[in-house]
C-alpha cells in the first residue's frame, strides 16, 4: 500500500493561520484528512493511497511514496498507449491534475482517454469518479479555448484482469485494494502496512512545523507540475487568436487586481505567497504579479485585512504562450522622519505607519 506523505513546508496552513484552502479534506474519499486550527492531520492507516489529495492541492505539498505523477506522465509517454487507466501504475485517474492531463493531452497528436470502467467496482468512485469527469471537462474546455483540435475522452473500457507481467501478478494492486469483492482484505492489509512502518503510525498524525520547516517556506517553489505544463506550451503550436476565459472555468491558476485606494503596502501578501507568484523589491516599492507561478491558494486573499486583492473576472491564455510579470501597484516611497526606514507614503506627515501609531497614542495619552 502508499504511503500518503505531507511536506509541512509546502501546505499554506504553516505559513499563513488565515488560510482557508481545505480541498485535500474535500477530495479525501475516506475522509481522513482533517484541518483544525491550521493543524493538518491524517490517519496513514486509513488511507487508501488514491493519489487524489496530491493531485488537488494548490502547493502539491501530499505525495505518495512509490508515485510521482511527473514520473509516470514520462514514463507513459515513451509507449505505445492512449489510454489512462488504474489497471496500469496509475493509483487512480484522480491522481492527475488538470495541469497534467492539459499536459499530456498537449504532448500526445492524439486523443487520450480517460478509462472509467473499473470506477463500477470501485469503493471509492463515489468521490474520485465525479473528481475525474470534472478534471477531464476543464481540460477539454482549455484544449478547446486553445484552439486545439484534440480531446480528452472519458469511456467506460472492459479490461482485462489478468495481469500482464509476473510483478503485476506478485504485487497486490490498488484496484485489487478497493475493489468491492477484496475489500475484506482490507484488515490483512492494514495490519502489512502496520509492520512496515514505526509503532504509532495507524494512530492520527497531526503535522505541526518544526524549525526545519522555517527555511522550507523561504524557498518559495513552483510545483514541478507547473514546469510541466510550461513545457507542453512551448511545443504547443501558438493560437492566431489568445482567447479569455472566466476565472471560474480554470482552477489552478489566475490574475489579480489590487486597489490602490485600499492597499497599505503592509507586505504581508507577497511575503505569504507559496510560489512567490507576489514580488516587490527591497524597498517594497511595487507589488509585481507572475501568473504562471500563480496556484490559485488563495492565501495572498486571505491574509489581506483590507481586501485589495481580487481576482480578475476573466484569464487571458495569452499568458502560458507569451509570459510576463506585471506590476499590479506602484508606492510613493518615502524614508521616515522617526525611524529612518522606507515606507509607502499617501499624505501628512512622513512617518511610517508604526511611528504613527506610536504618535497617535503619545498624542492621546498627554491629551493633546
Amino acid at each position: 500500500m502508499s504511503l500518503l506523505t505531507l511536506d509541512i513546508s509546502k501546505c499554506v496552513h504553516s505559513s499563513n493561520k488565515n488560510a482557508t484552502c481545505n480541498i485535500c479534506v474535500e477530495v479525501c474519499p475516506v475522509e481522513t484528512i482533517k484541518i483544525n486550527n491550521s493543524v493538518v492531520s491524517f490517519t496513514p492507516s486509513e488511507c487508501v493511497g488514491c493519489g487524489g489529495c496530491s493531485a488537488a492541492c494548490p502547493t502539491a505539498a501530499y505525495s505518495l511514496d512509490d508515485f510521482n505523477p511527473i514520473n509516470f506522465i514520462f514514463k507513459f509517454m515513451e509507449t505505445d498507449q492512449k489510454v489512462l487507466t488504474c489497471k496500469s501504475e496509475l493509483p487512480c485517474i484522480a491522481a492527475l491534475s488538470v495541469e497534467e492531463l492539459l499536459s499530456l493531452s498537449l504532448f500526445f497528436k492524439e486523443d487520450l482517454t480517460l478509462n472509467i470502467g473499473p470506477c463500477a467496482e470501485c469503493a471509492i468512485a463515489k468521490t474520485n469518479l465525479d473528481i475525474i469527469k470534472n478534471r477531464a471537462e476543464e481540460t477539454n474546455f482549455l484544449l478547446e479555448a486553445m484552439t486545439q483540435t484534440k480531446c480528452l475522452h472519458v469511456e467506460a473500457l472492459e479490461v482485462s484482469d489478468e495481469p500482464s507481467t509476473i510483478e503485476e501478478k506478485e504485487v497486490i494492486s490498488r484496484r485489487e485494494l478497493l475493489s468491492k469483492d477484496s475489500l475484506k482484505r482490507v484488515s490483512q492489509i492494514k495490519q502489512q502496512f502496520l509492520n512496515q512502518v514505526e509503532a504509532g503510525d495507524d494512530e492520527l498524525k497531526s503535522h505541526e512545523i518544526m524549525l526545519s520547516d522555517i527555511a522550507k517556506i523561504k524557498q518559495k517553489k513552483v510545483p514541478q507540475r507547473r514546469s510541466l505544463l510550461l513545457m507542453a506550451m512551448k511545443r504547443t503550436e501558438v493560437p492566431e487568436i489568445f482567447h479569455t476565459i472566466s476565472v471560474d472555468d480554470i482552477s489552478f491558476i489566475s490574475q489579480k487586481n489590487i486597489d490602490a485606494s485600499t492597499c497599505t503596502d503592509c507586505q504581508m501578501c507577497y511575503r505569504i505567497c507559496p510560489t512567490g507568484a507576489l514580488s516587490s523589491d527591497i524597498k517594497s516599492s511595487f507589488i509585481a504579479f507572475n501568473p504562471l507561478a500563480c496556484v490559485k491558494c488563495a492565501s495572498c486573499h486571505d491574509v489581506c485585512e483590507p481586501k485589495s486583492i481580487t481576482l480578475r473576472p476573466s484569464f487571458n491564455l495569452k499568458n502560458f504562450f507569451e509570459p510576463k510579470s506585471e506590476e499590479l501597484i506602484k508606492f510613493d516611497i518615502k524614508r521616515c522622519d522617526e525611524c529612518g526606514i522606507y515606507f509607502a507614503y499617501k499624505e501628512g506627515e512622513k512617518l511610517c505607519p508604526r511611528c504613527q501609531i506610536e504618535e497617535d497614542e503619545a498624542r492621546e495619552l498627554w491629551g493633546i
